[in-house]
């Protein structure tokens, strides 16, 4: 519930009262036991192969983070990419991919980035000048002024370690004007979500149980009115007794599905080392909310487990969900990889990572 008479912190540590809780199998009931069940959530048409490969030189490294917007009848993606330059997570790129149809997708050249004397390239946004463009949402904000419909969100490398997060305006999602202010100075090293929910900026950040990179990964949420002066987040969403003691929530995929139904796709991630190395792999778990502020897992199990393919060790779903064939469809976009996250390569050059997408239906009410 939100109240104009608290202040924003004070909004953001009353998020747990009043608010639904979330019942066992995949459904949401009200906190009344008796209460009737609300539709459970399941994945179709799972994609086997990949929509979308490294096969340019500045993806030589690998391509990471995805989200797709449908705006009518274009399809839009943005994604992360790594060259063989790649040392950290400031070194990659933001890039551009384009559709009619959401399965066969081109990466123009748009001549925007200079990459190795060249312009030829689908790349928007290079992180290396400006220290970073890692962990990117992009999301439209209907309210907006033309000139800044689309938005964007990502972190860069900031004092101290820690990646801020900051924020660009787009009229049409390529030409892009990044913030030279953060939206908020606070750690958030992995894919930040922001999108507008009513007169809401929601955002989802990375928090550290034990402080900055202490203890286990977990999800935090804060919210502004403005697309800025957004208060220290507060922990929504952590590794529990029920979770191995190794267990973090790598990402979350916050997604808007429609009035009363968000969800997030939290990547669980295993740090424990299995002889000389860590397991590494990282696959999607399911987490469920009525107001896009209280979540629960419904299920420790993988909702989405790692595939056999482009995606066998590391899968990490974007946000953003696009309407499917049907109602109570949605279309959901994932980055896959063959490479676990603590895997040693004898190369940086491995062309590694494709983007799937499978379609998430929510089933009728009984």
């Amino acid at each position: 519930m939100r109240s104009t008479s608290f202040s924003a912190g004070d909004r953001l540590a009353r998020l747990w009262r009043g608010c639904l809780w979330l019942g066992l199998a995949g459904t949401i009931v009200t906190n009344v036991p008796a209460a009737g069940v609300r539709p459970a959530l399941h994945v179709e048409q799972r994609t086997t192969d990949p929509l979308l490969i490294a096969d340019k030189p500045w993806e030589d490294c690998q391509i990471a983070y995805v989200n797709v917007i449908r705006d009518g009848n274009d399809w839009q993606m943005w994604y992360g990419a790594y060259d063989h330059h790649h040392k950290d997570d400031s070194d990659g790129y933001l890039c551009y991919a384009h559709s009619t149809n959401g399965v066969t997708w081109e990466k123009p050249d748009l001549g925007l980035v200079l990459y190795e004397g060249n312009c030829g390239n689908n790349i928007v946004i290079a992180g290396p000048p400006i220290a970073g463009v890692h962990g990117h949402t992009v999301f439209l904000d209907p309210d907006a002024p033309a000139a800044e419909r689309y938005k964007l969100v990502f972190t860069k490398l900031a004092g101290k370690g820690e990646w801020w997060i900051y924020g660009g305006t787009s009229p049409d999602g390529i030409h892009w004007t990044p913030g030279d202010k953060p939206l908020l100075a606070r750690n958030s090293d992995t894919q930040t979500v922001c999108f507008r929910d009513g007169d809401w900026y929601r955002l989802y950040v990375r928090m550290w149980s034990k402080g900055l990179y202490r203890g286990r990964r977990l999800v935090g949420y804060t919210e502004s009115k403005h697309f800025g002066d957004f208060p220290d987040p507060v922990a929504i969403l952590s590794p529990d007794a029920q979770d191995p003691p190794d267990l973090n929530l790598y990402n979350s995929a916050a997604t808007k599905l429609r009035d009363g139904l968000y969800v997030m796709f939290p990547s669980a991630y295993h740090s424990v080392k299995v002889g000389e190395s860590i397991d590494g792999t990282v696959a999607a778990q399911l987490a469920l909310s009525a107001d896009g502020r209280t979540f629960q897992r419904p299920s420790r199990d993988l909702f989405l487990p790692l595939g056999r393919g482009f995606d066998s060790k590391g899968l990490y779903v974007g946000p953003g969900a696009v309407p499917g064939p049907r109602p109570g469809t949605w279309w959901i976009y994932y980055a896959g990889s063959t490479r676990g996250h603590d895997d040693k390569v004898a190369s940086p050059i491995q062309y590694a990572g494709g983007i799937g997408r499978f379609l998430l239906v929510e089933q009728p009410m009984e």
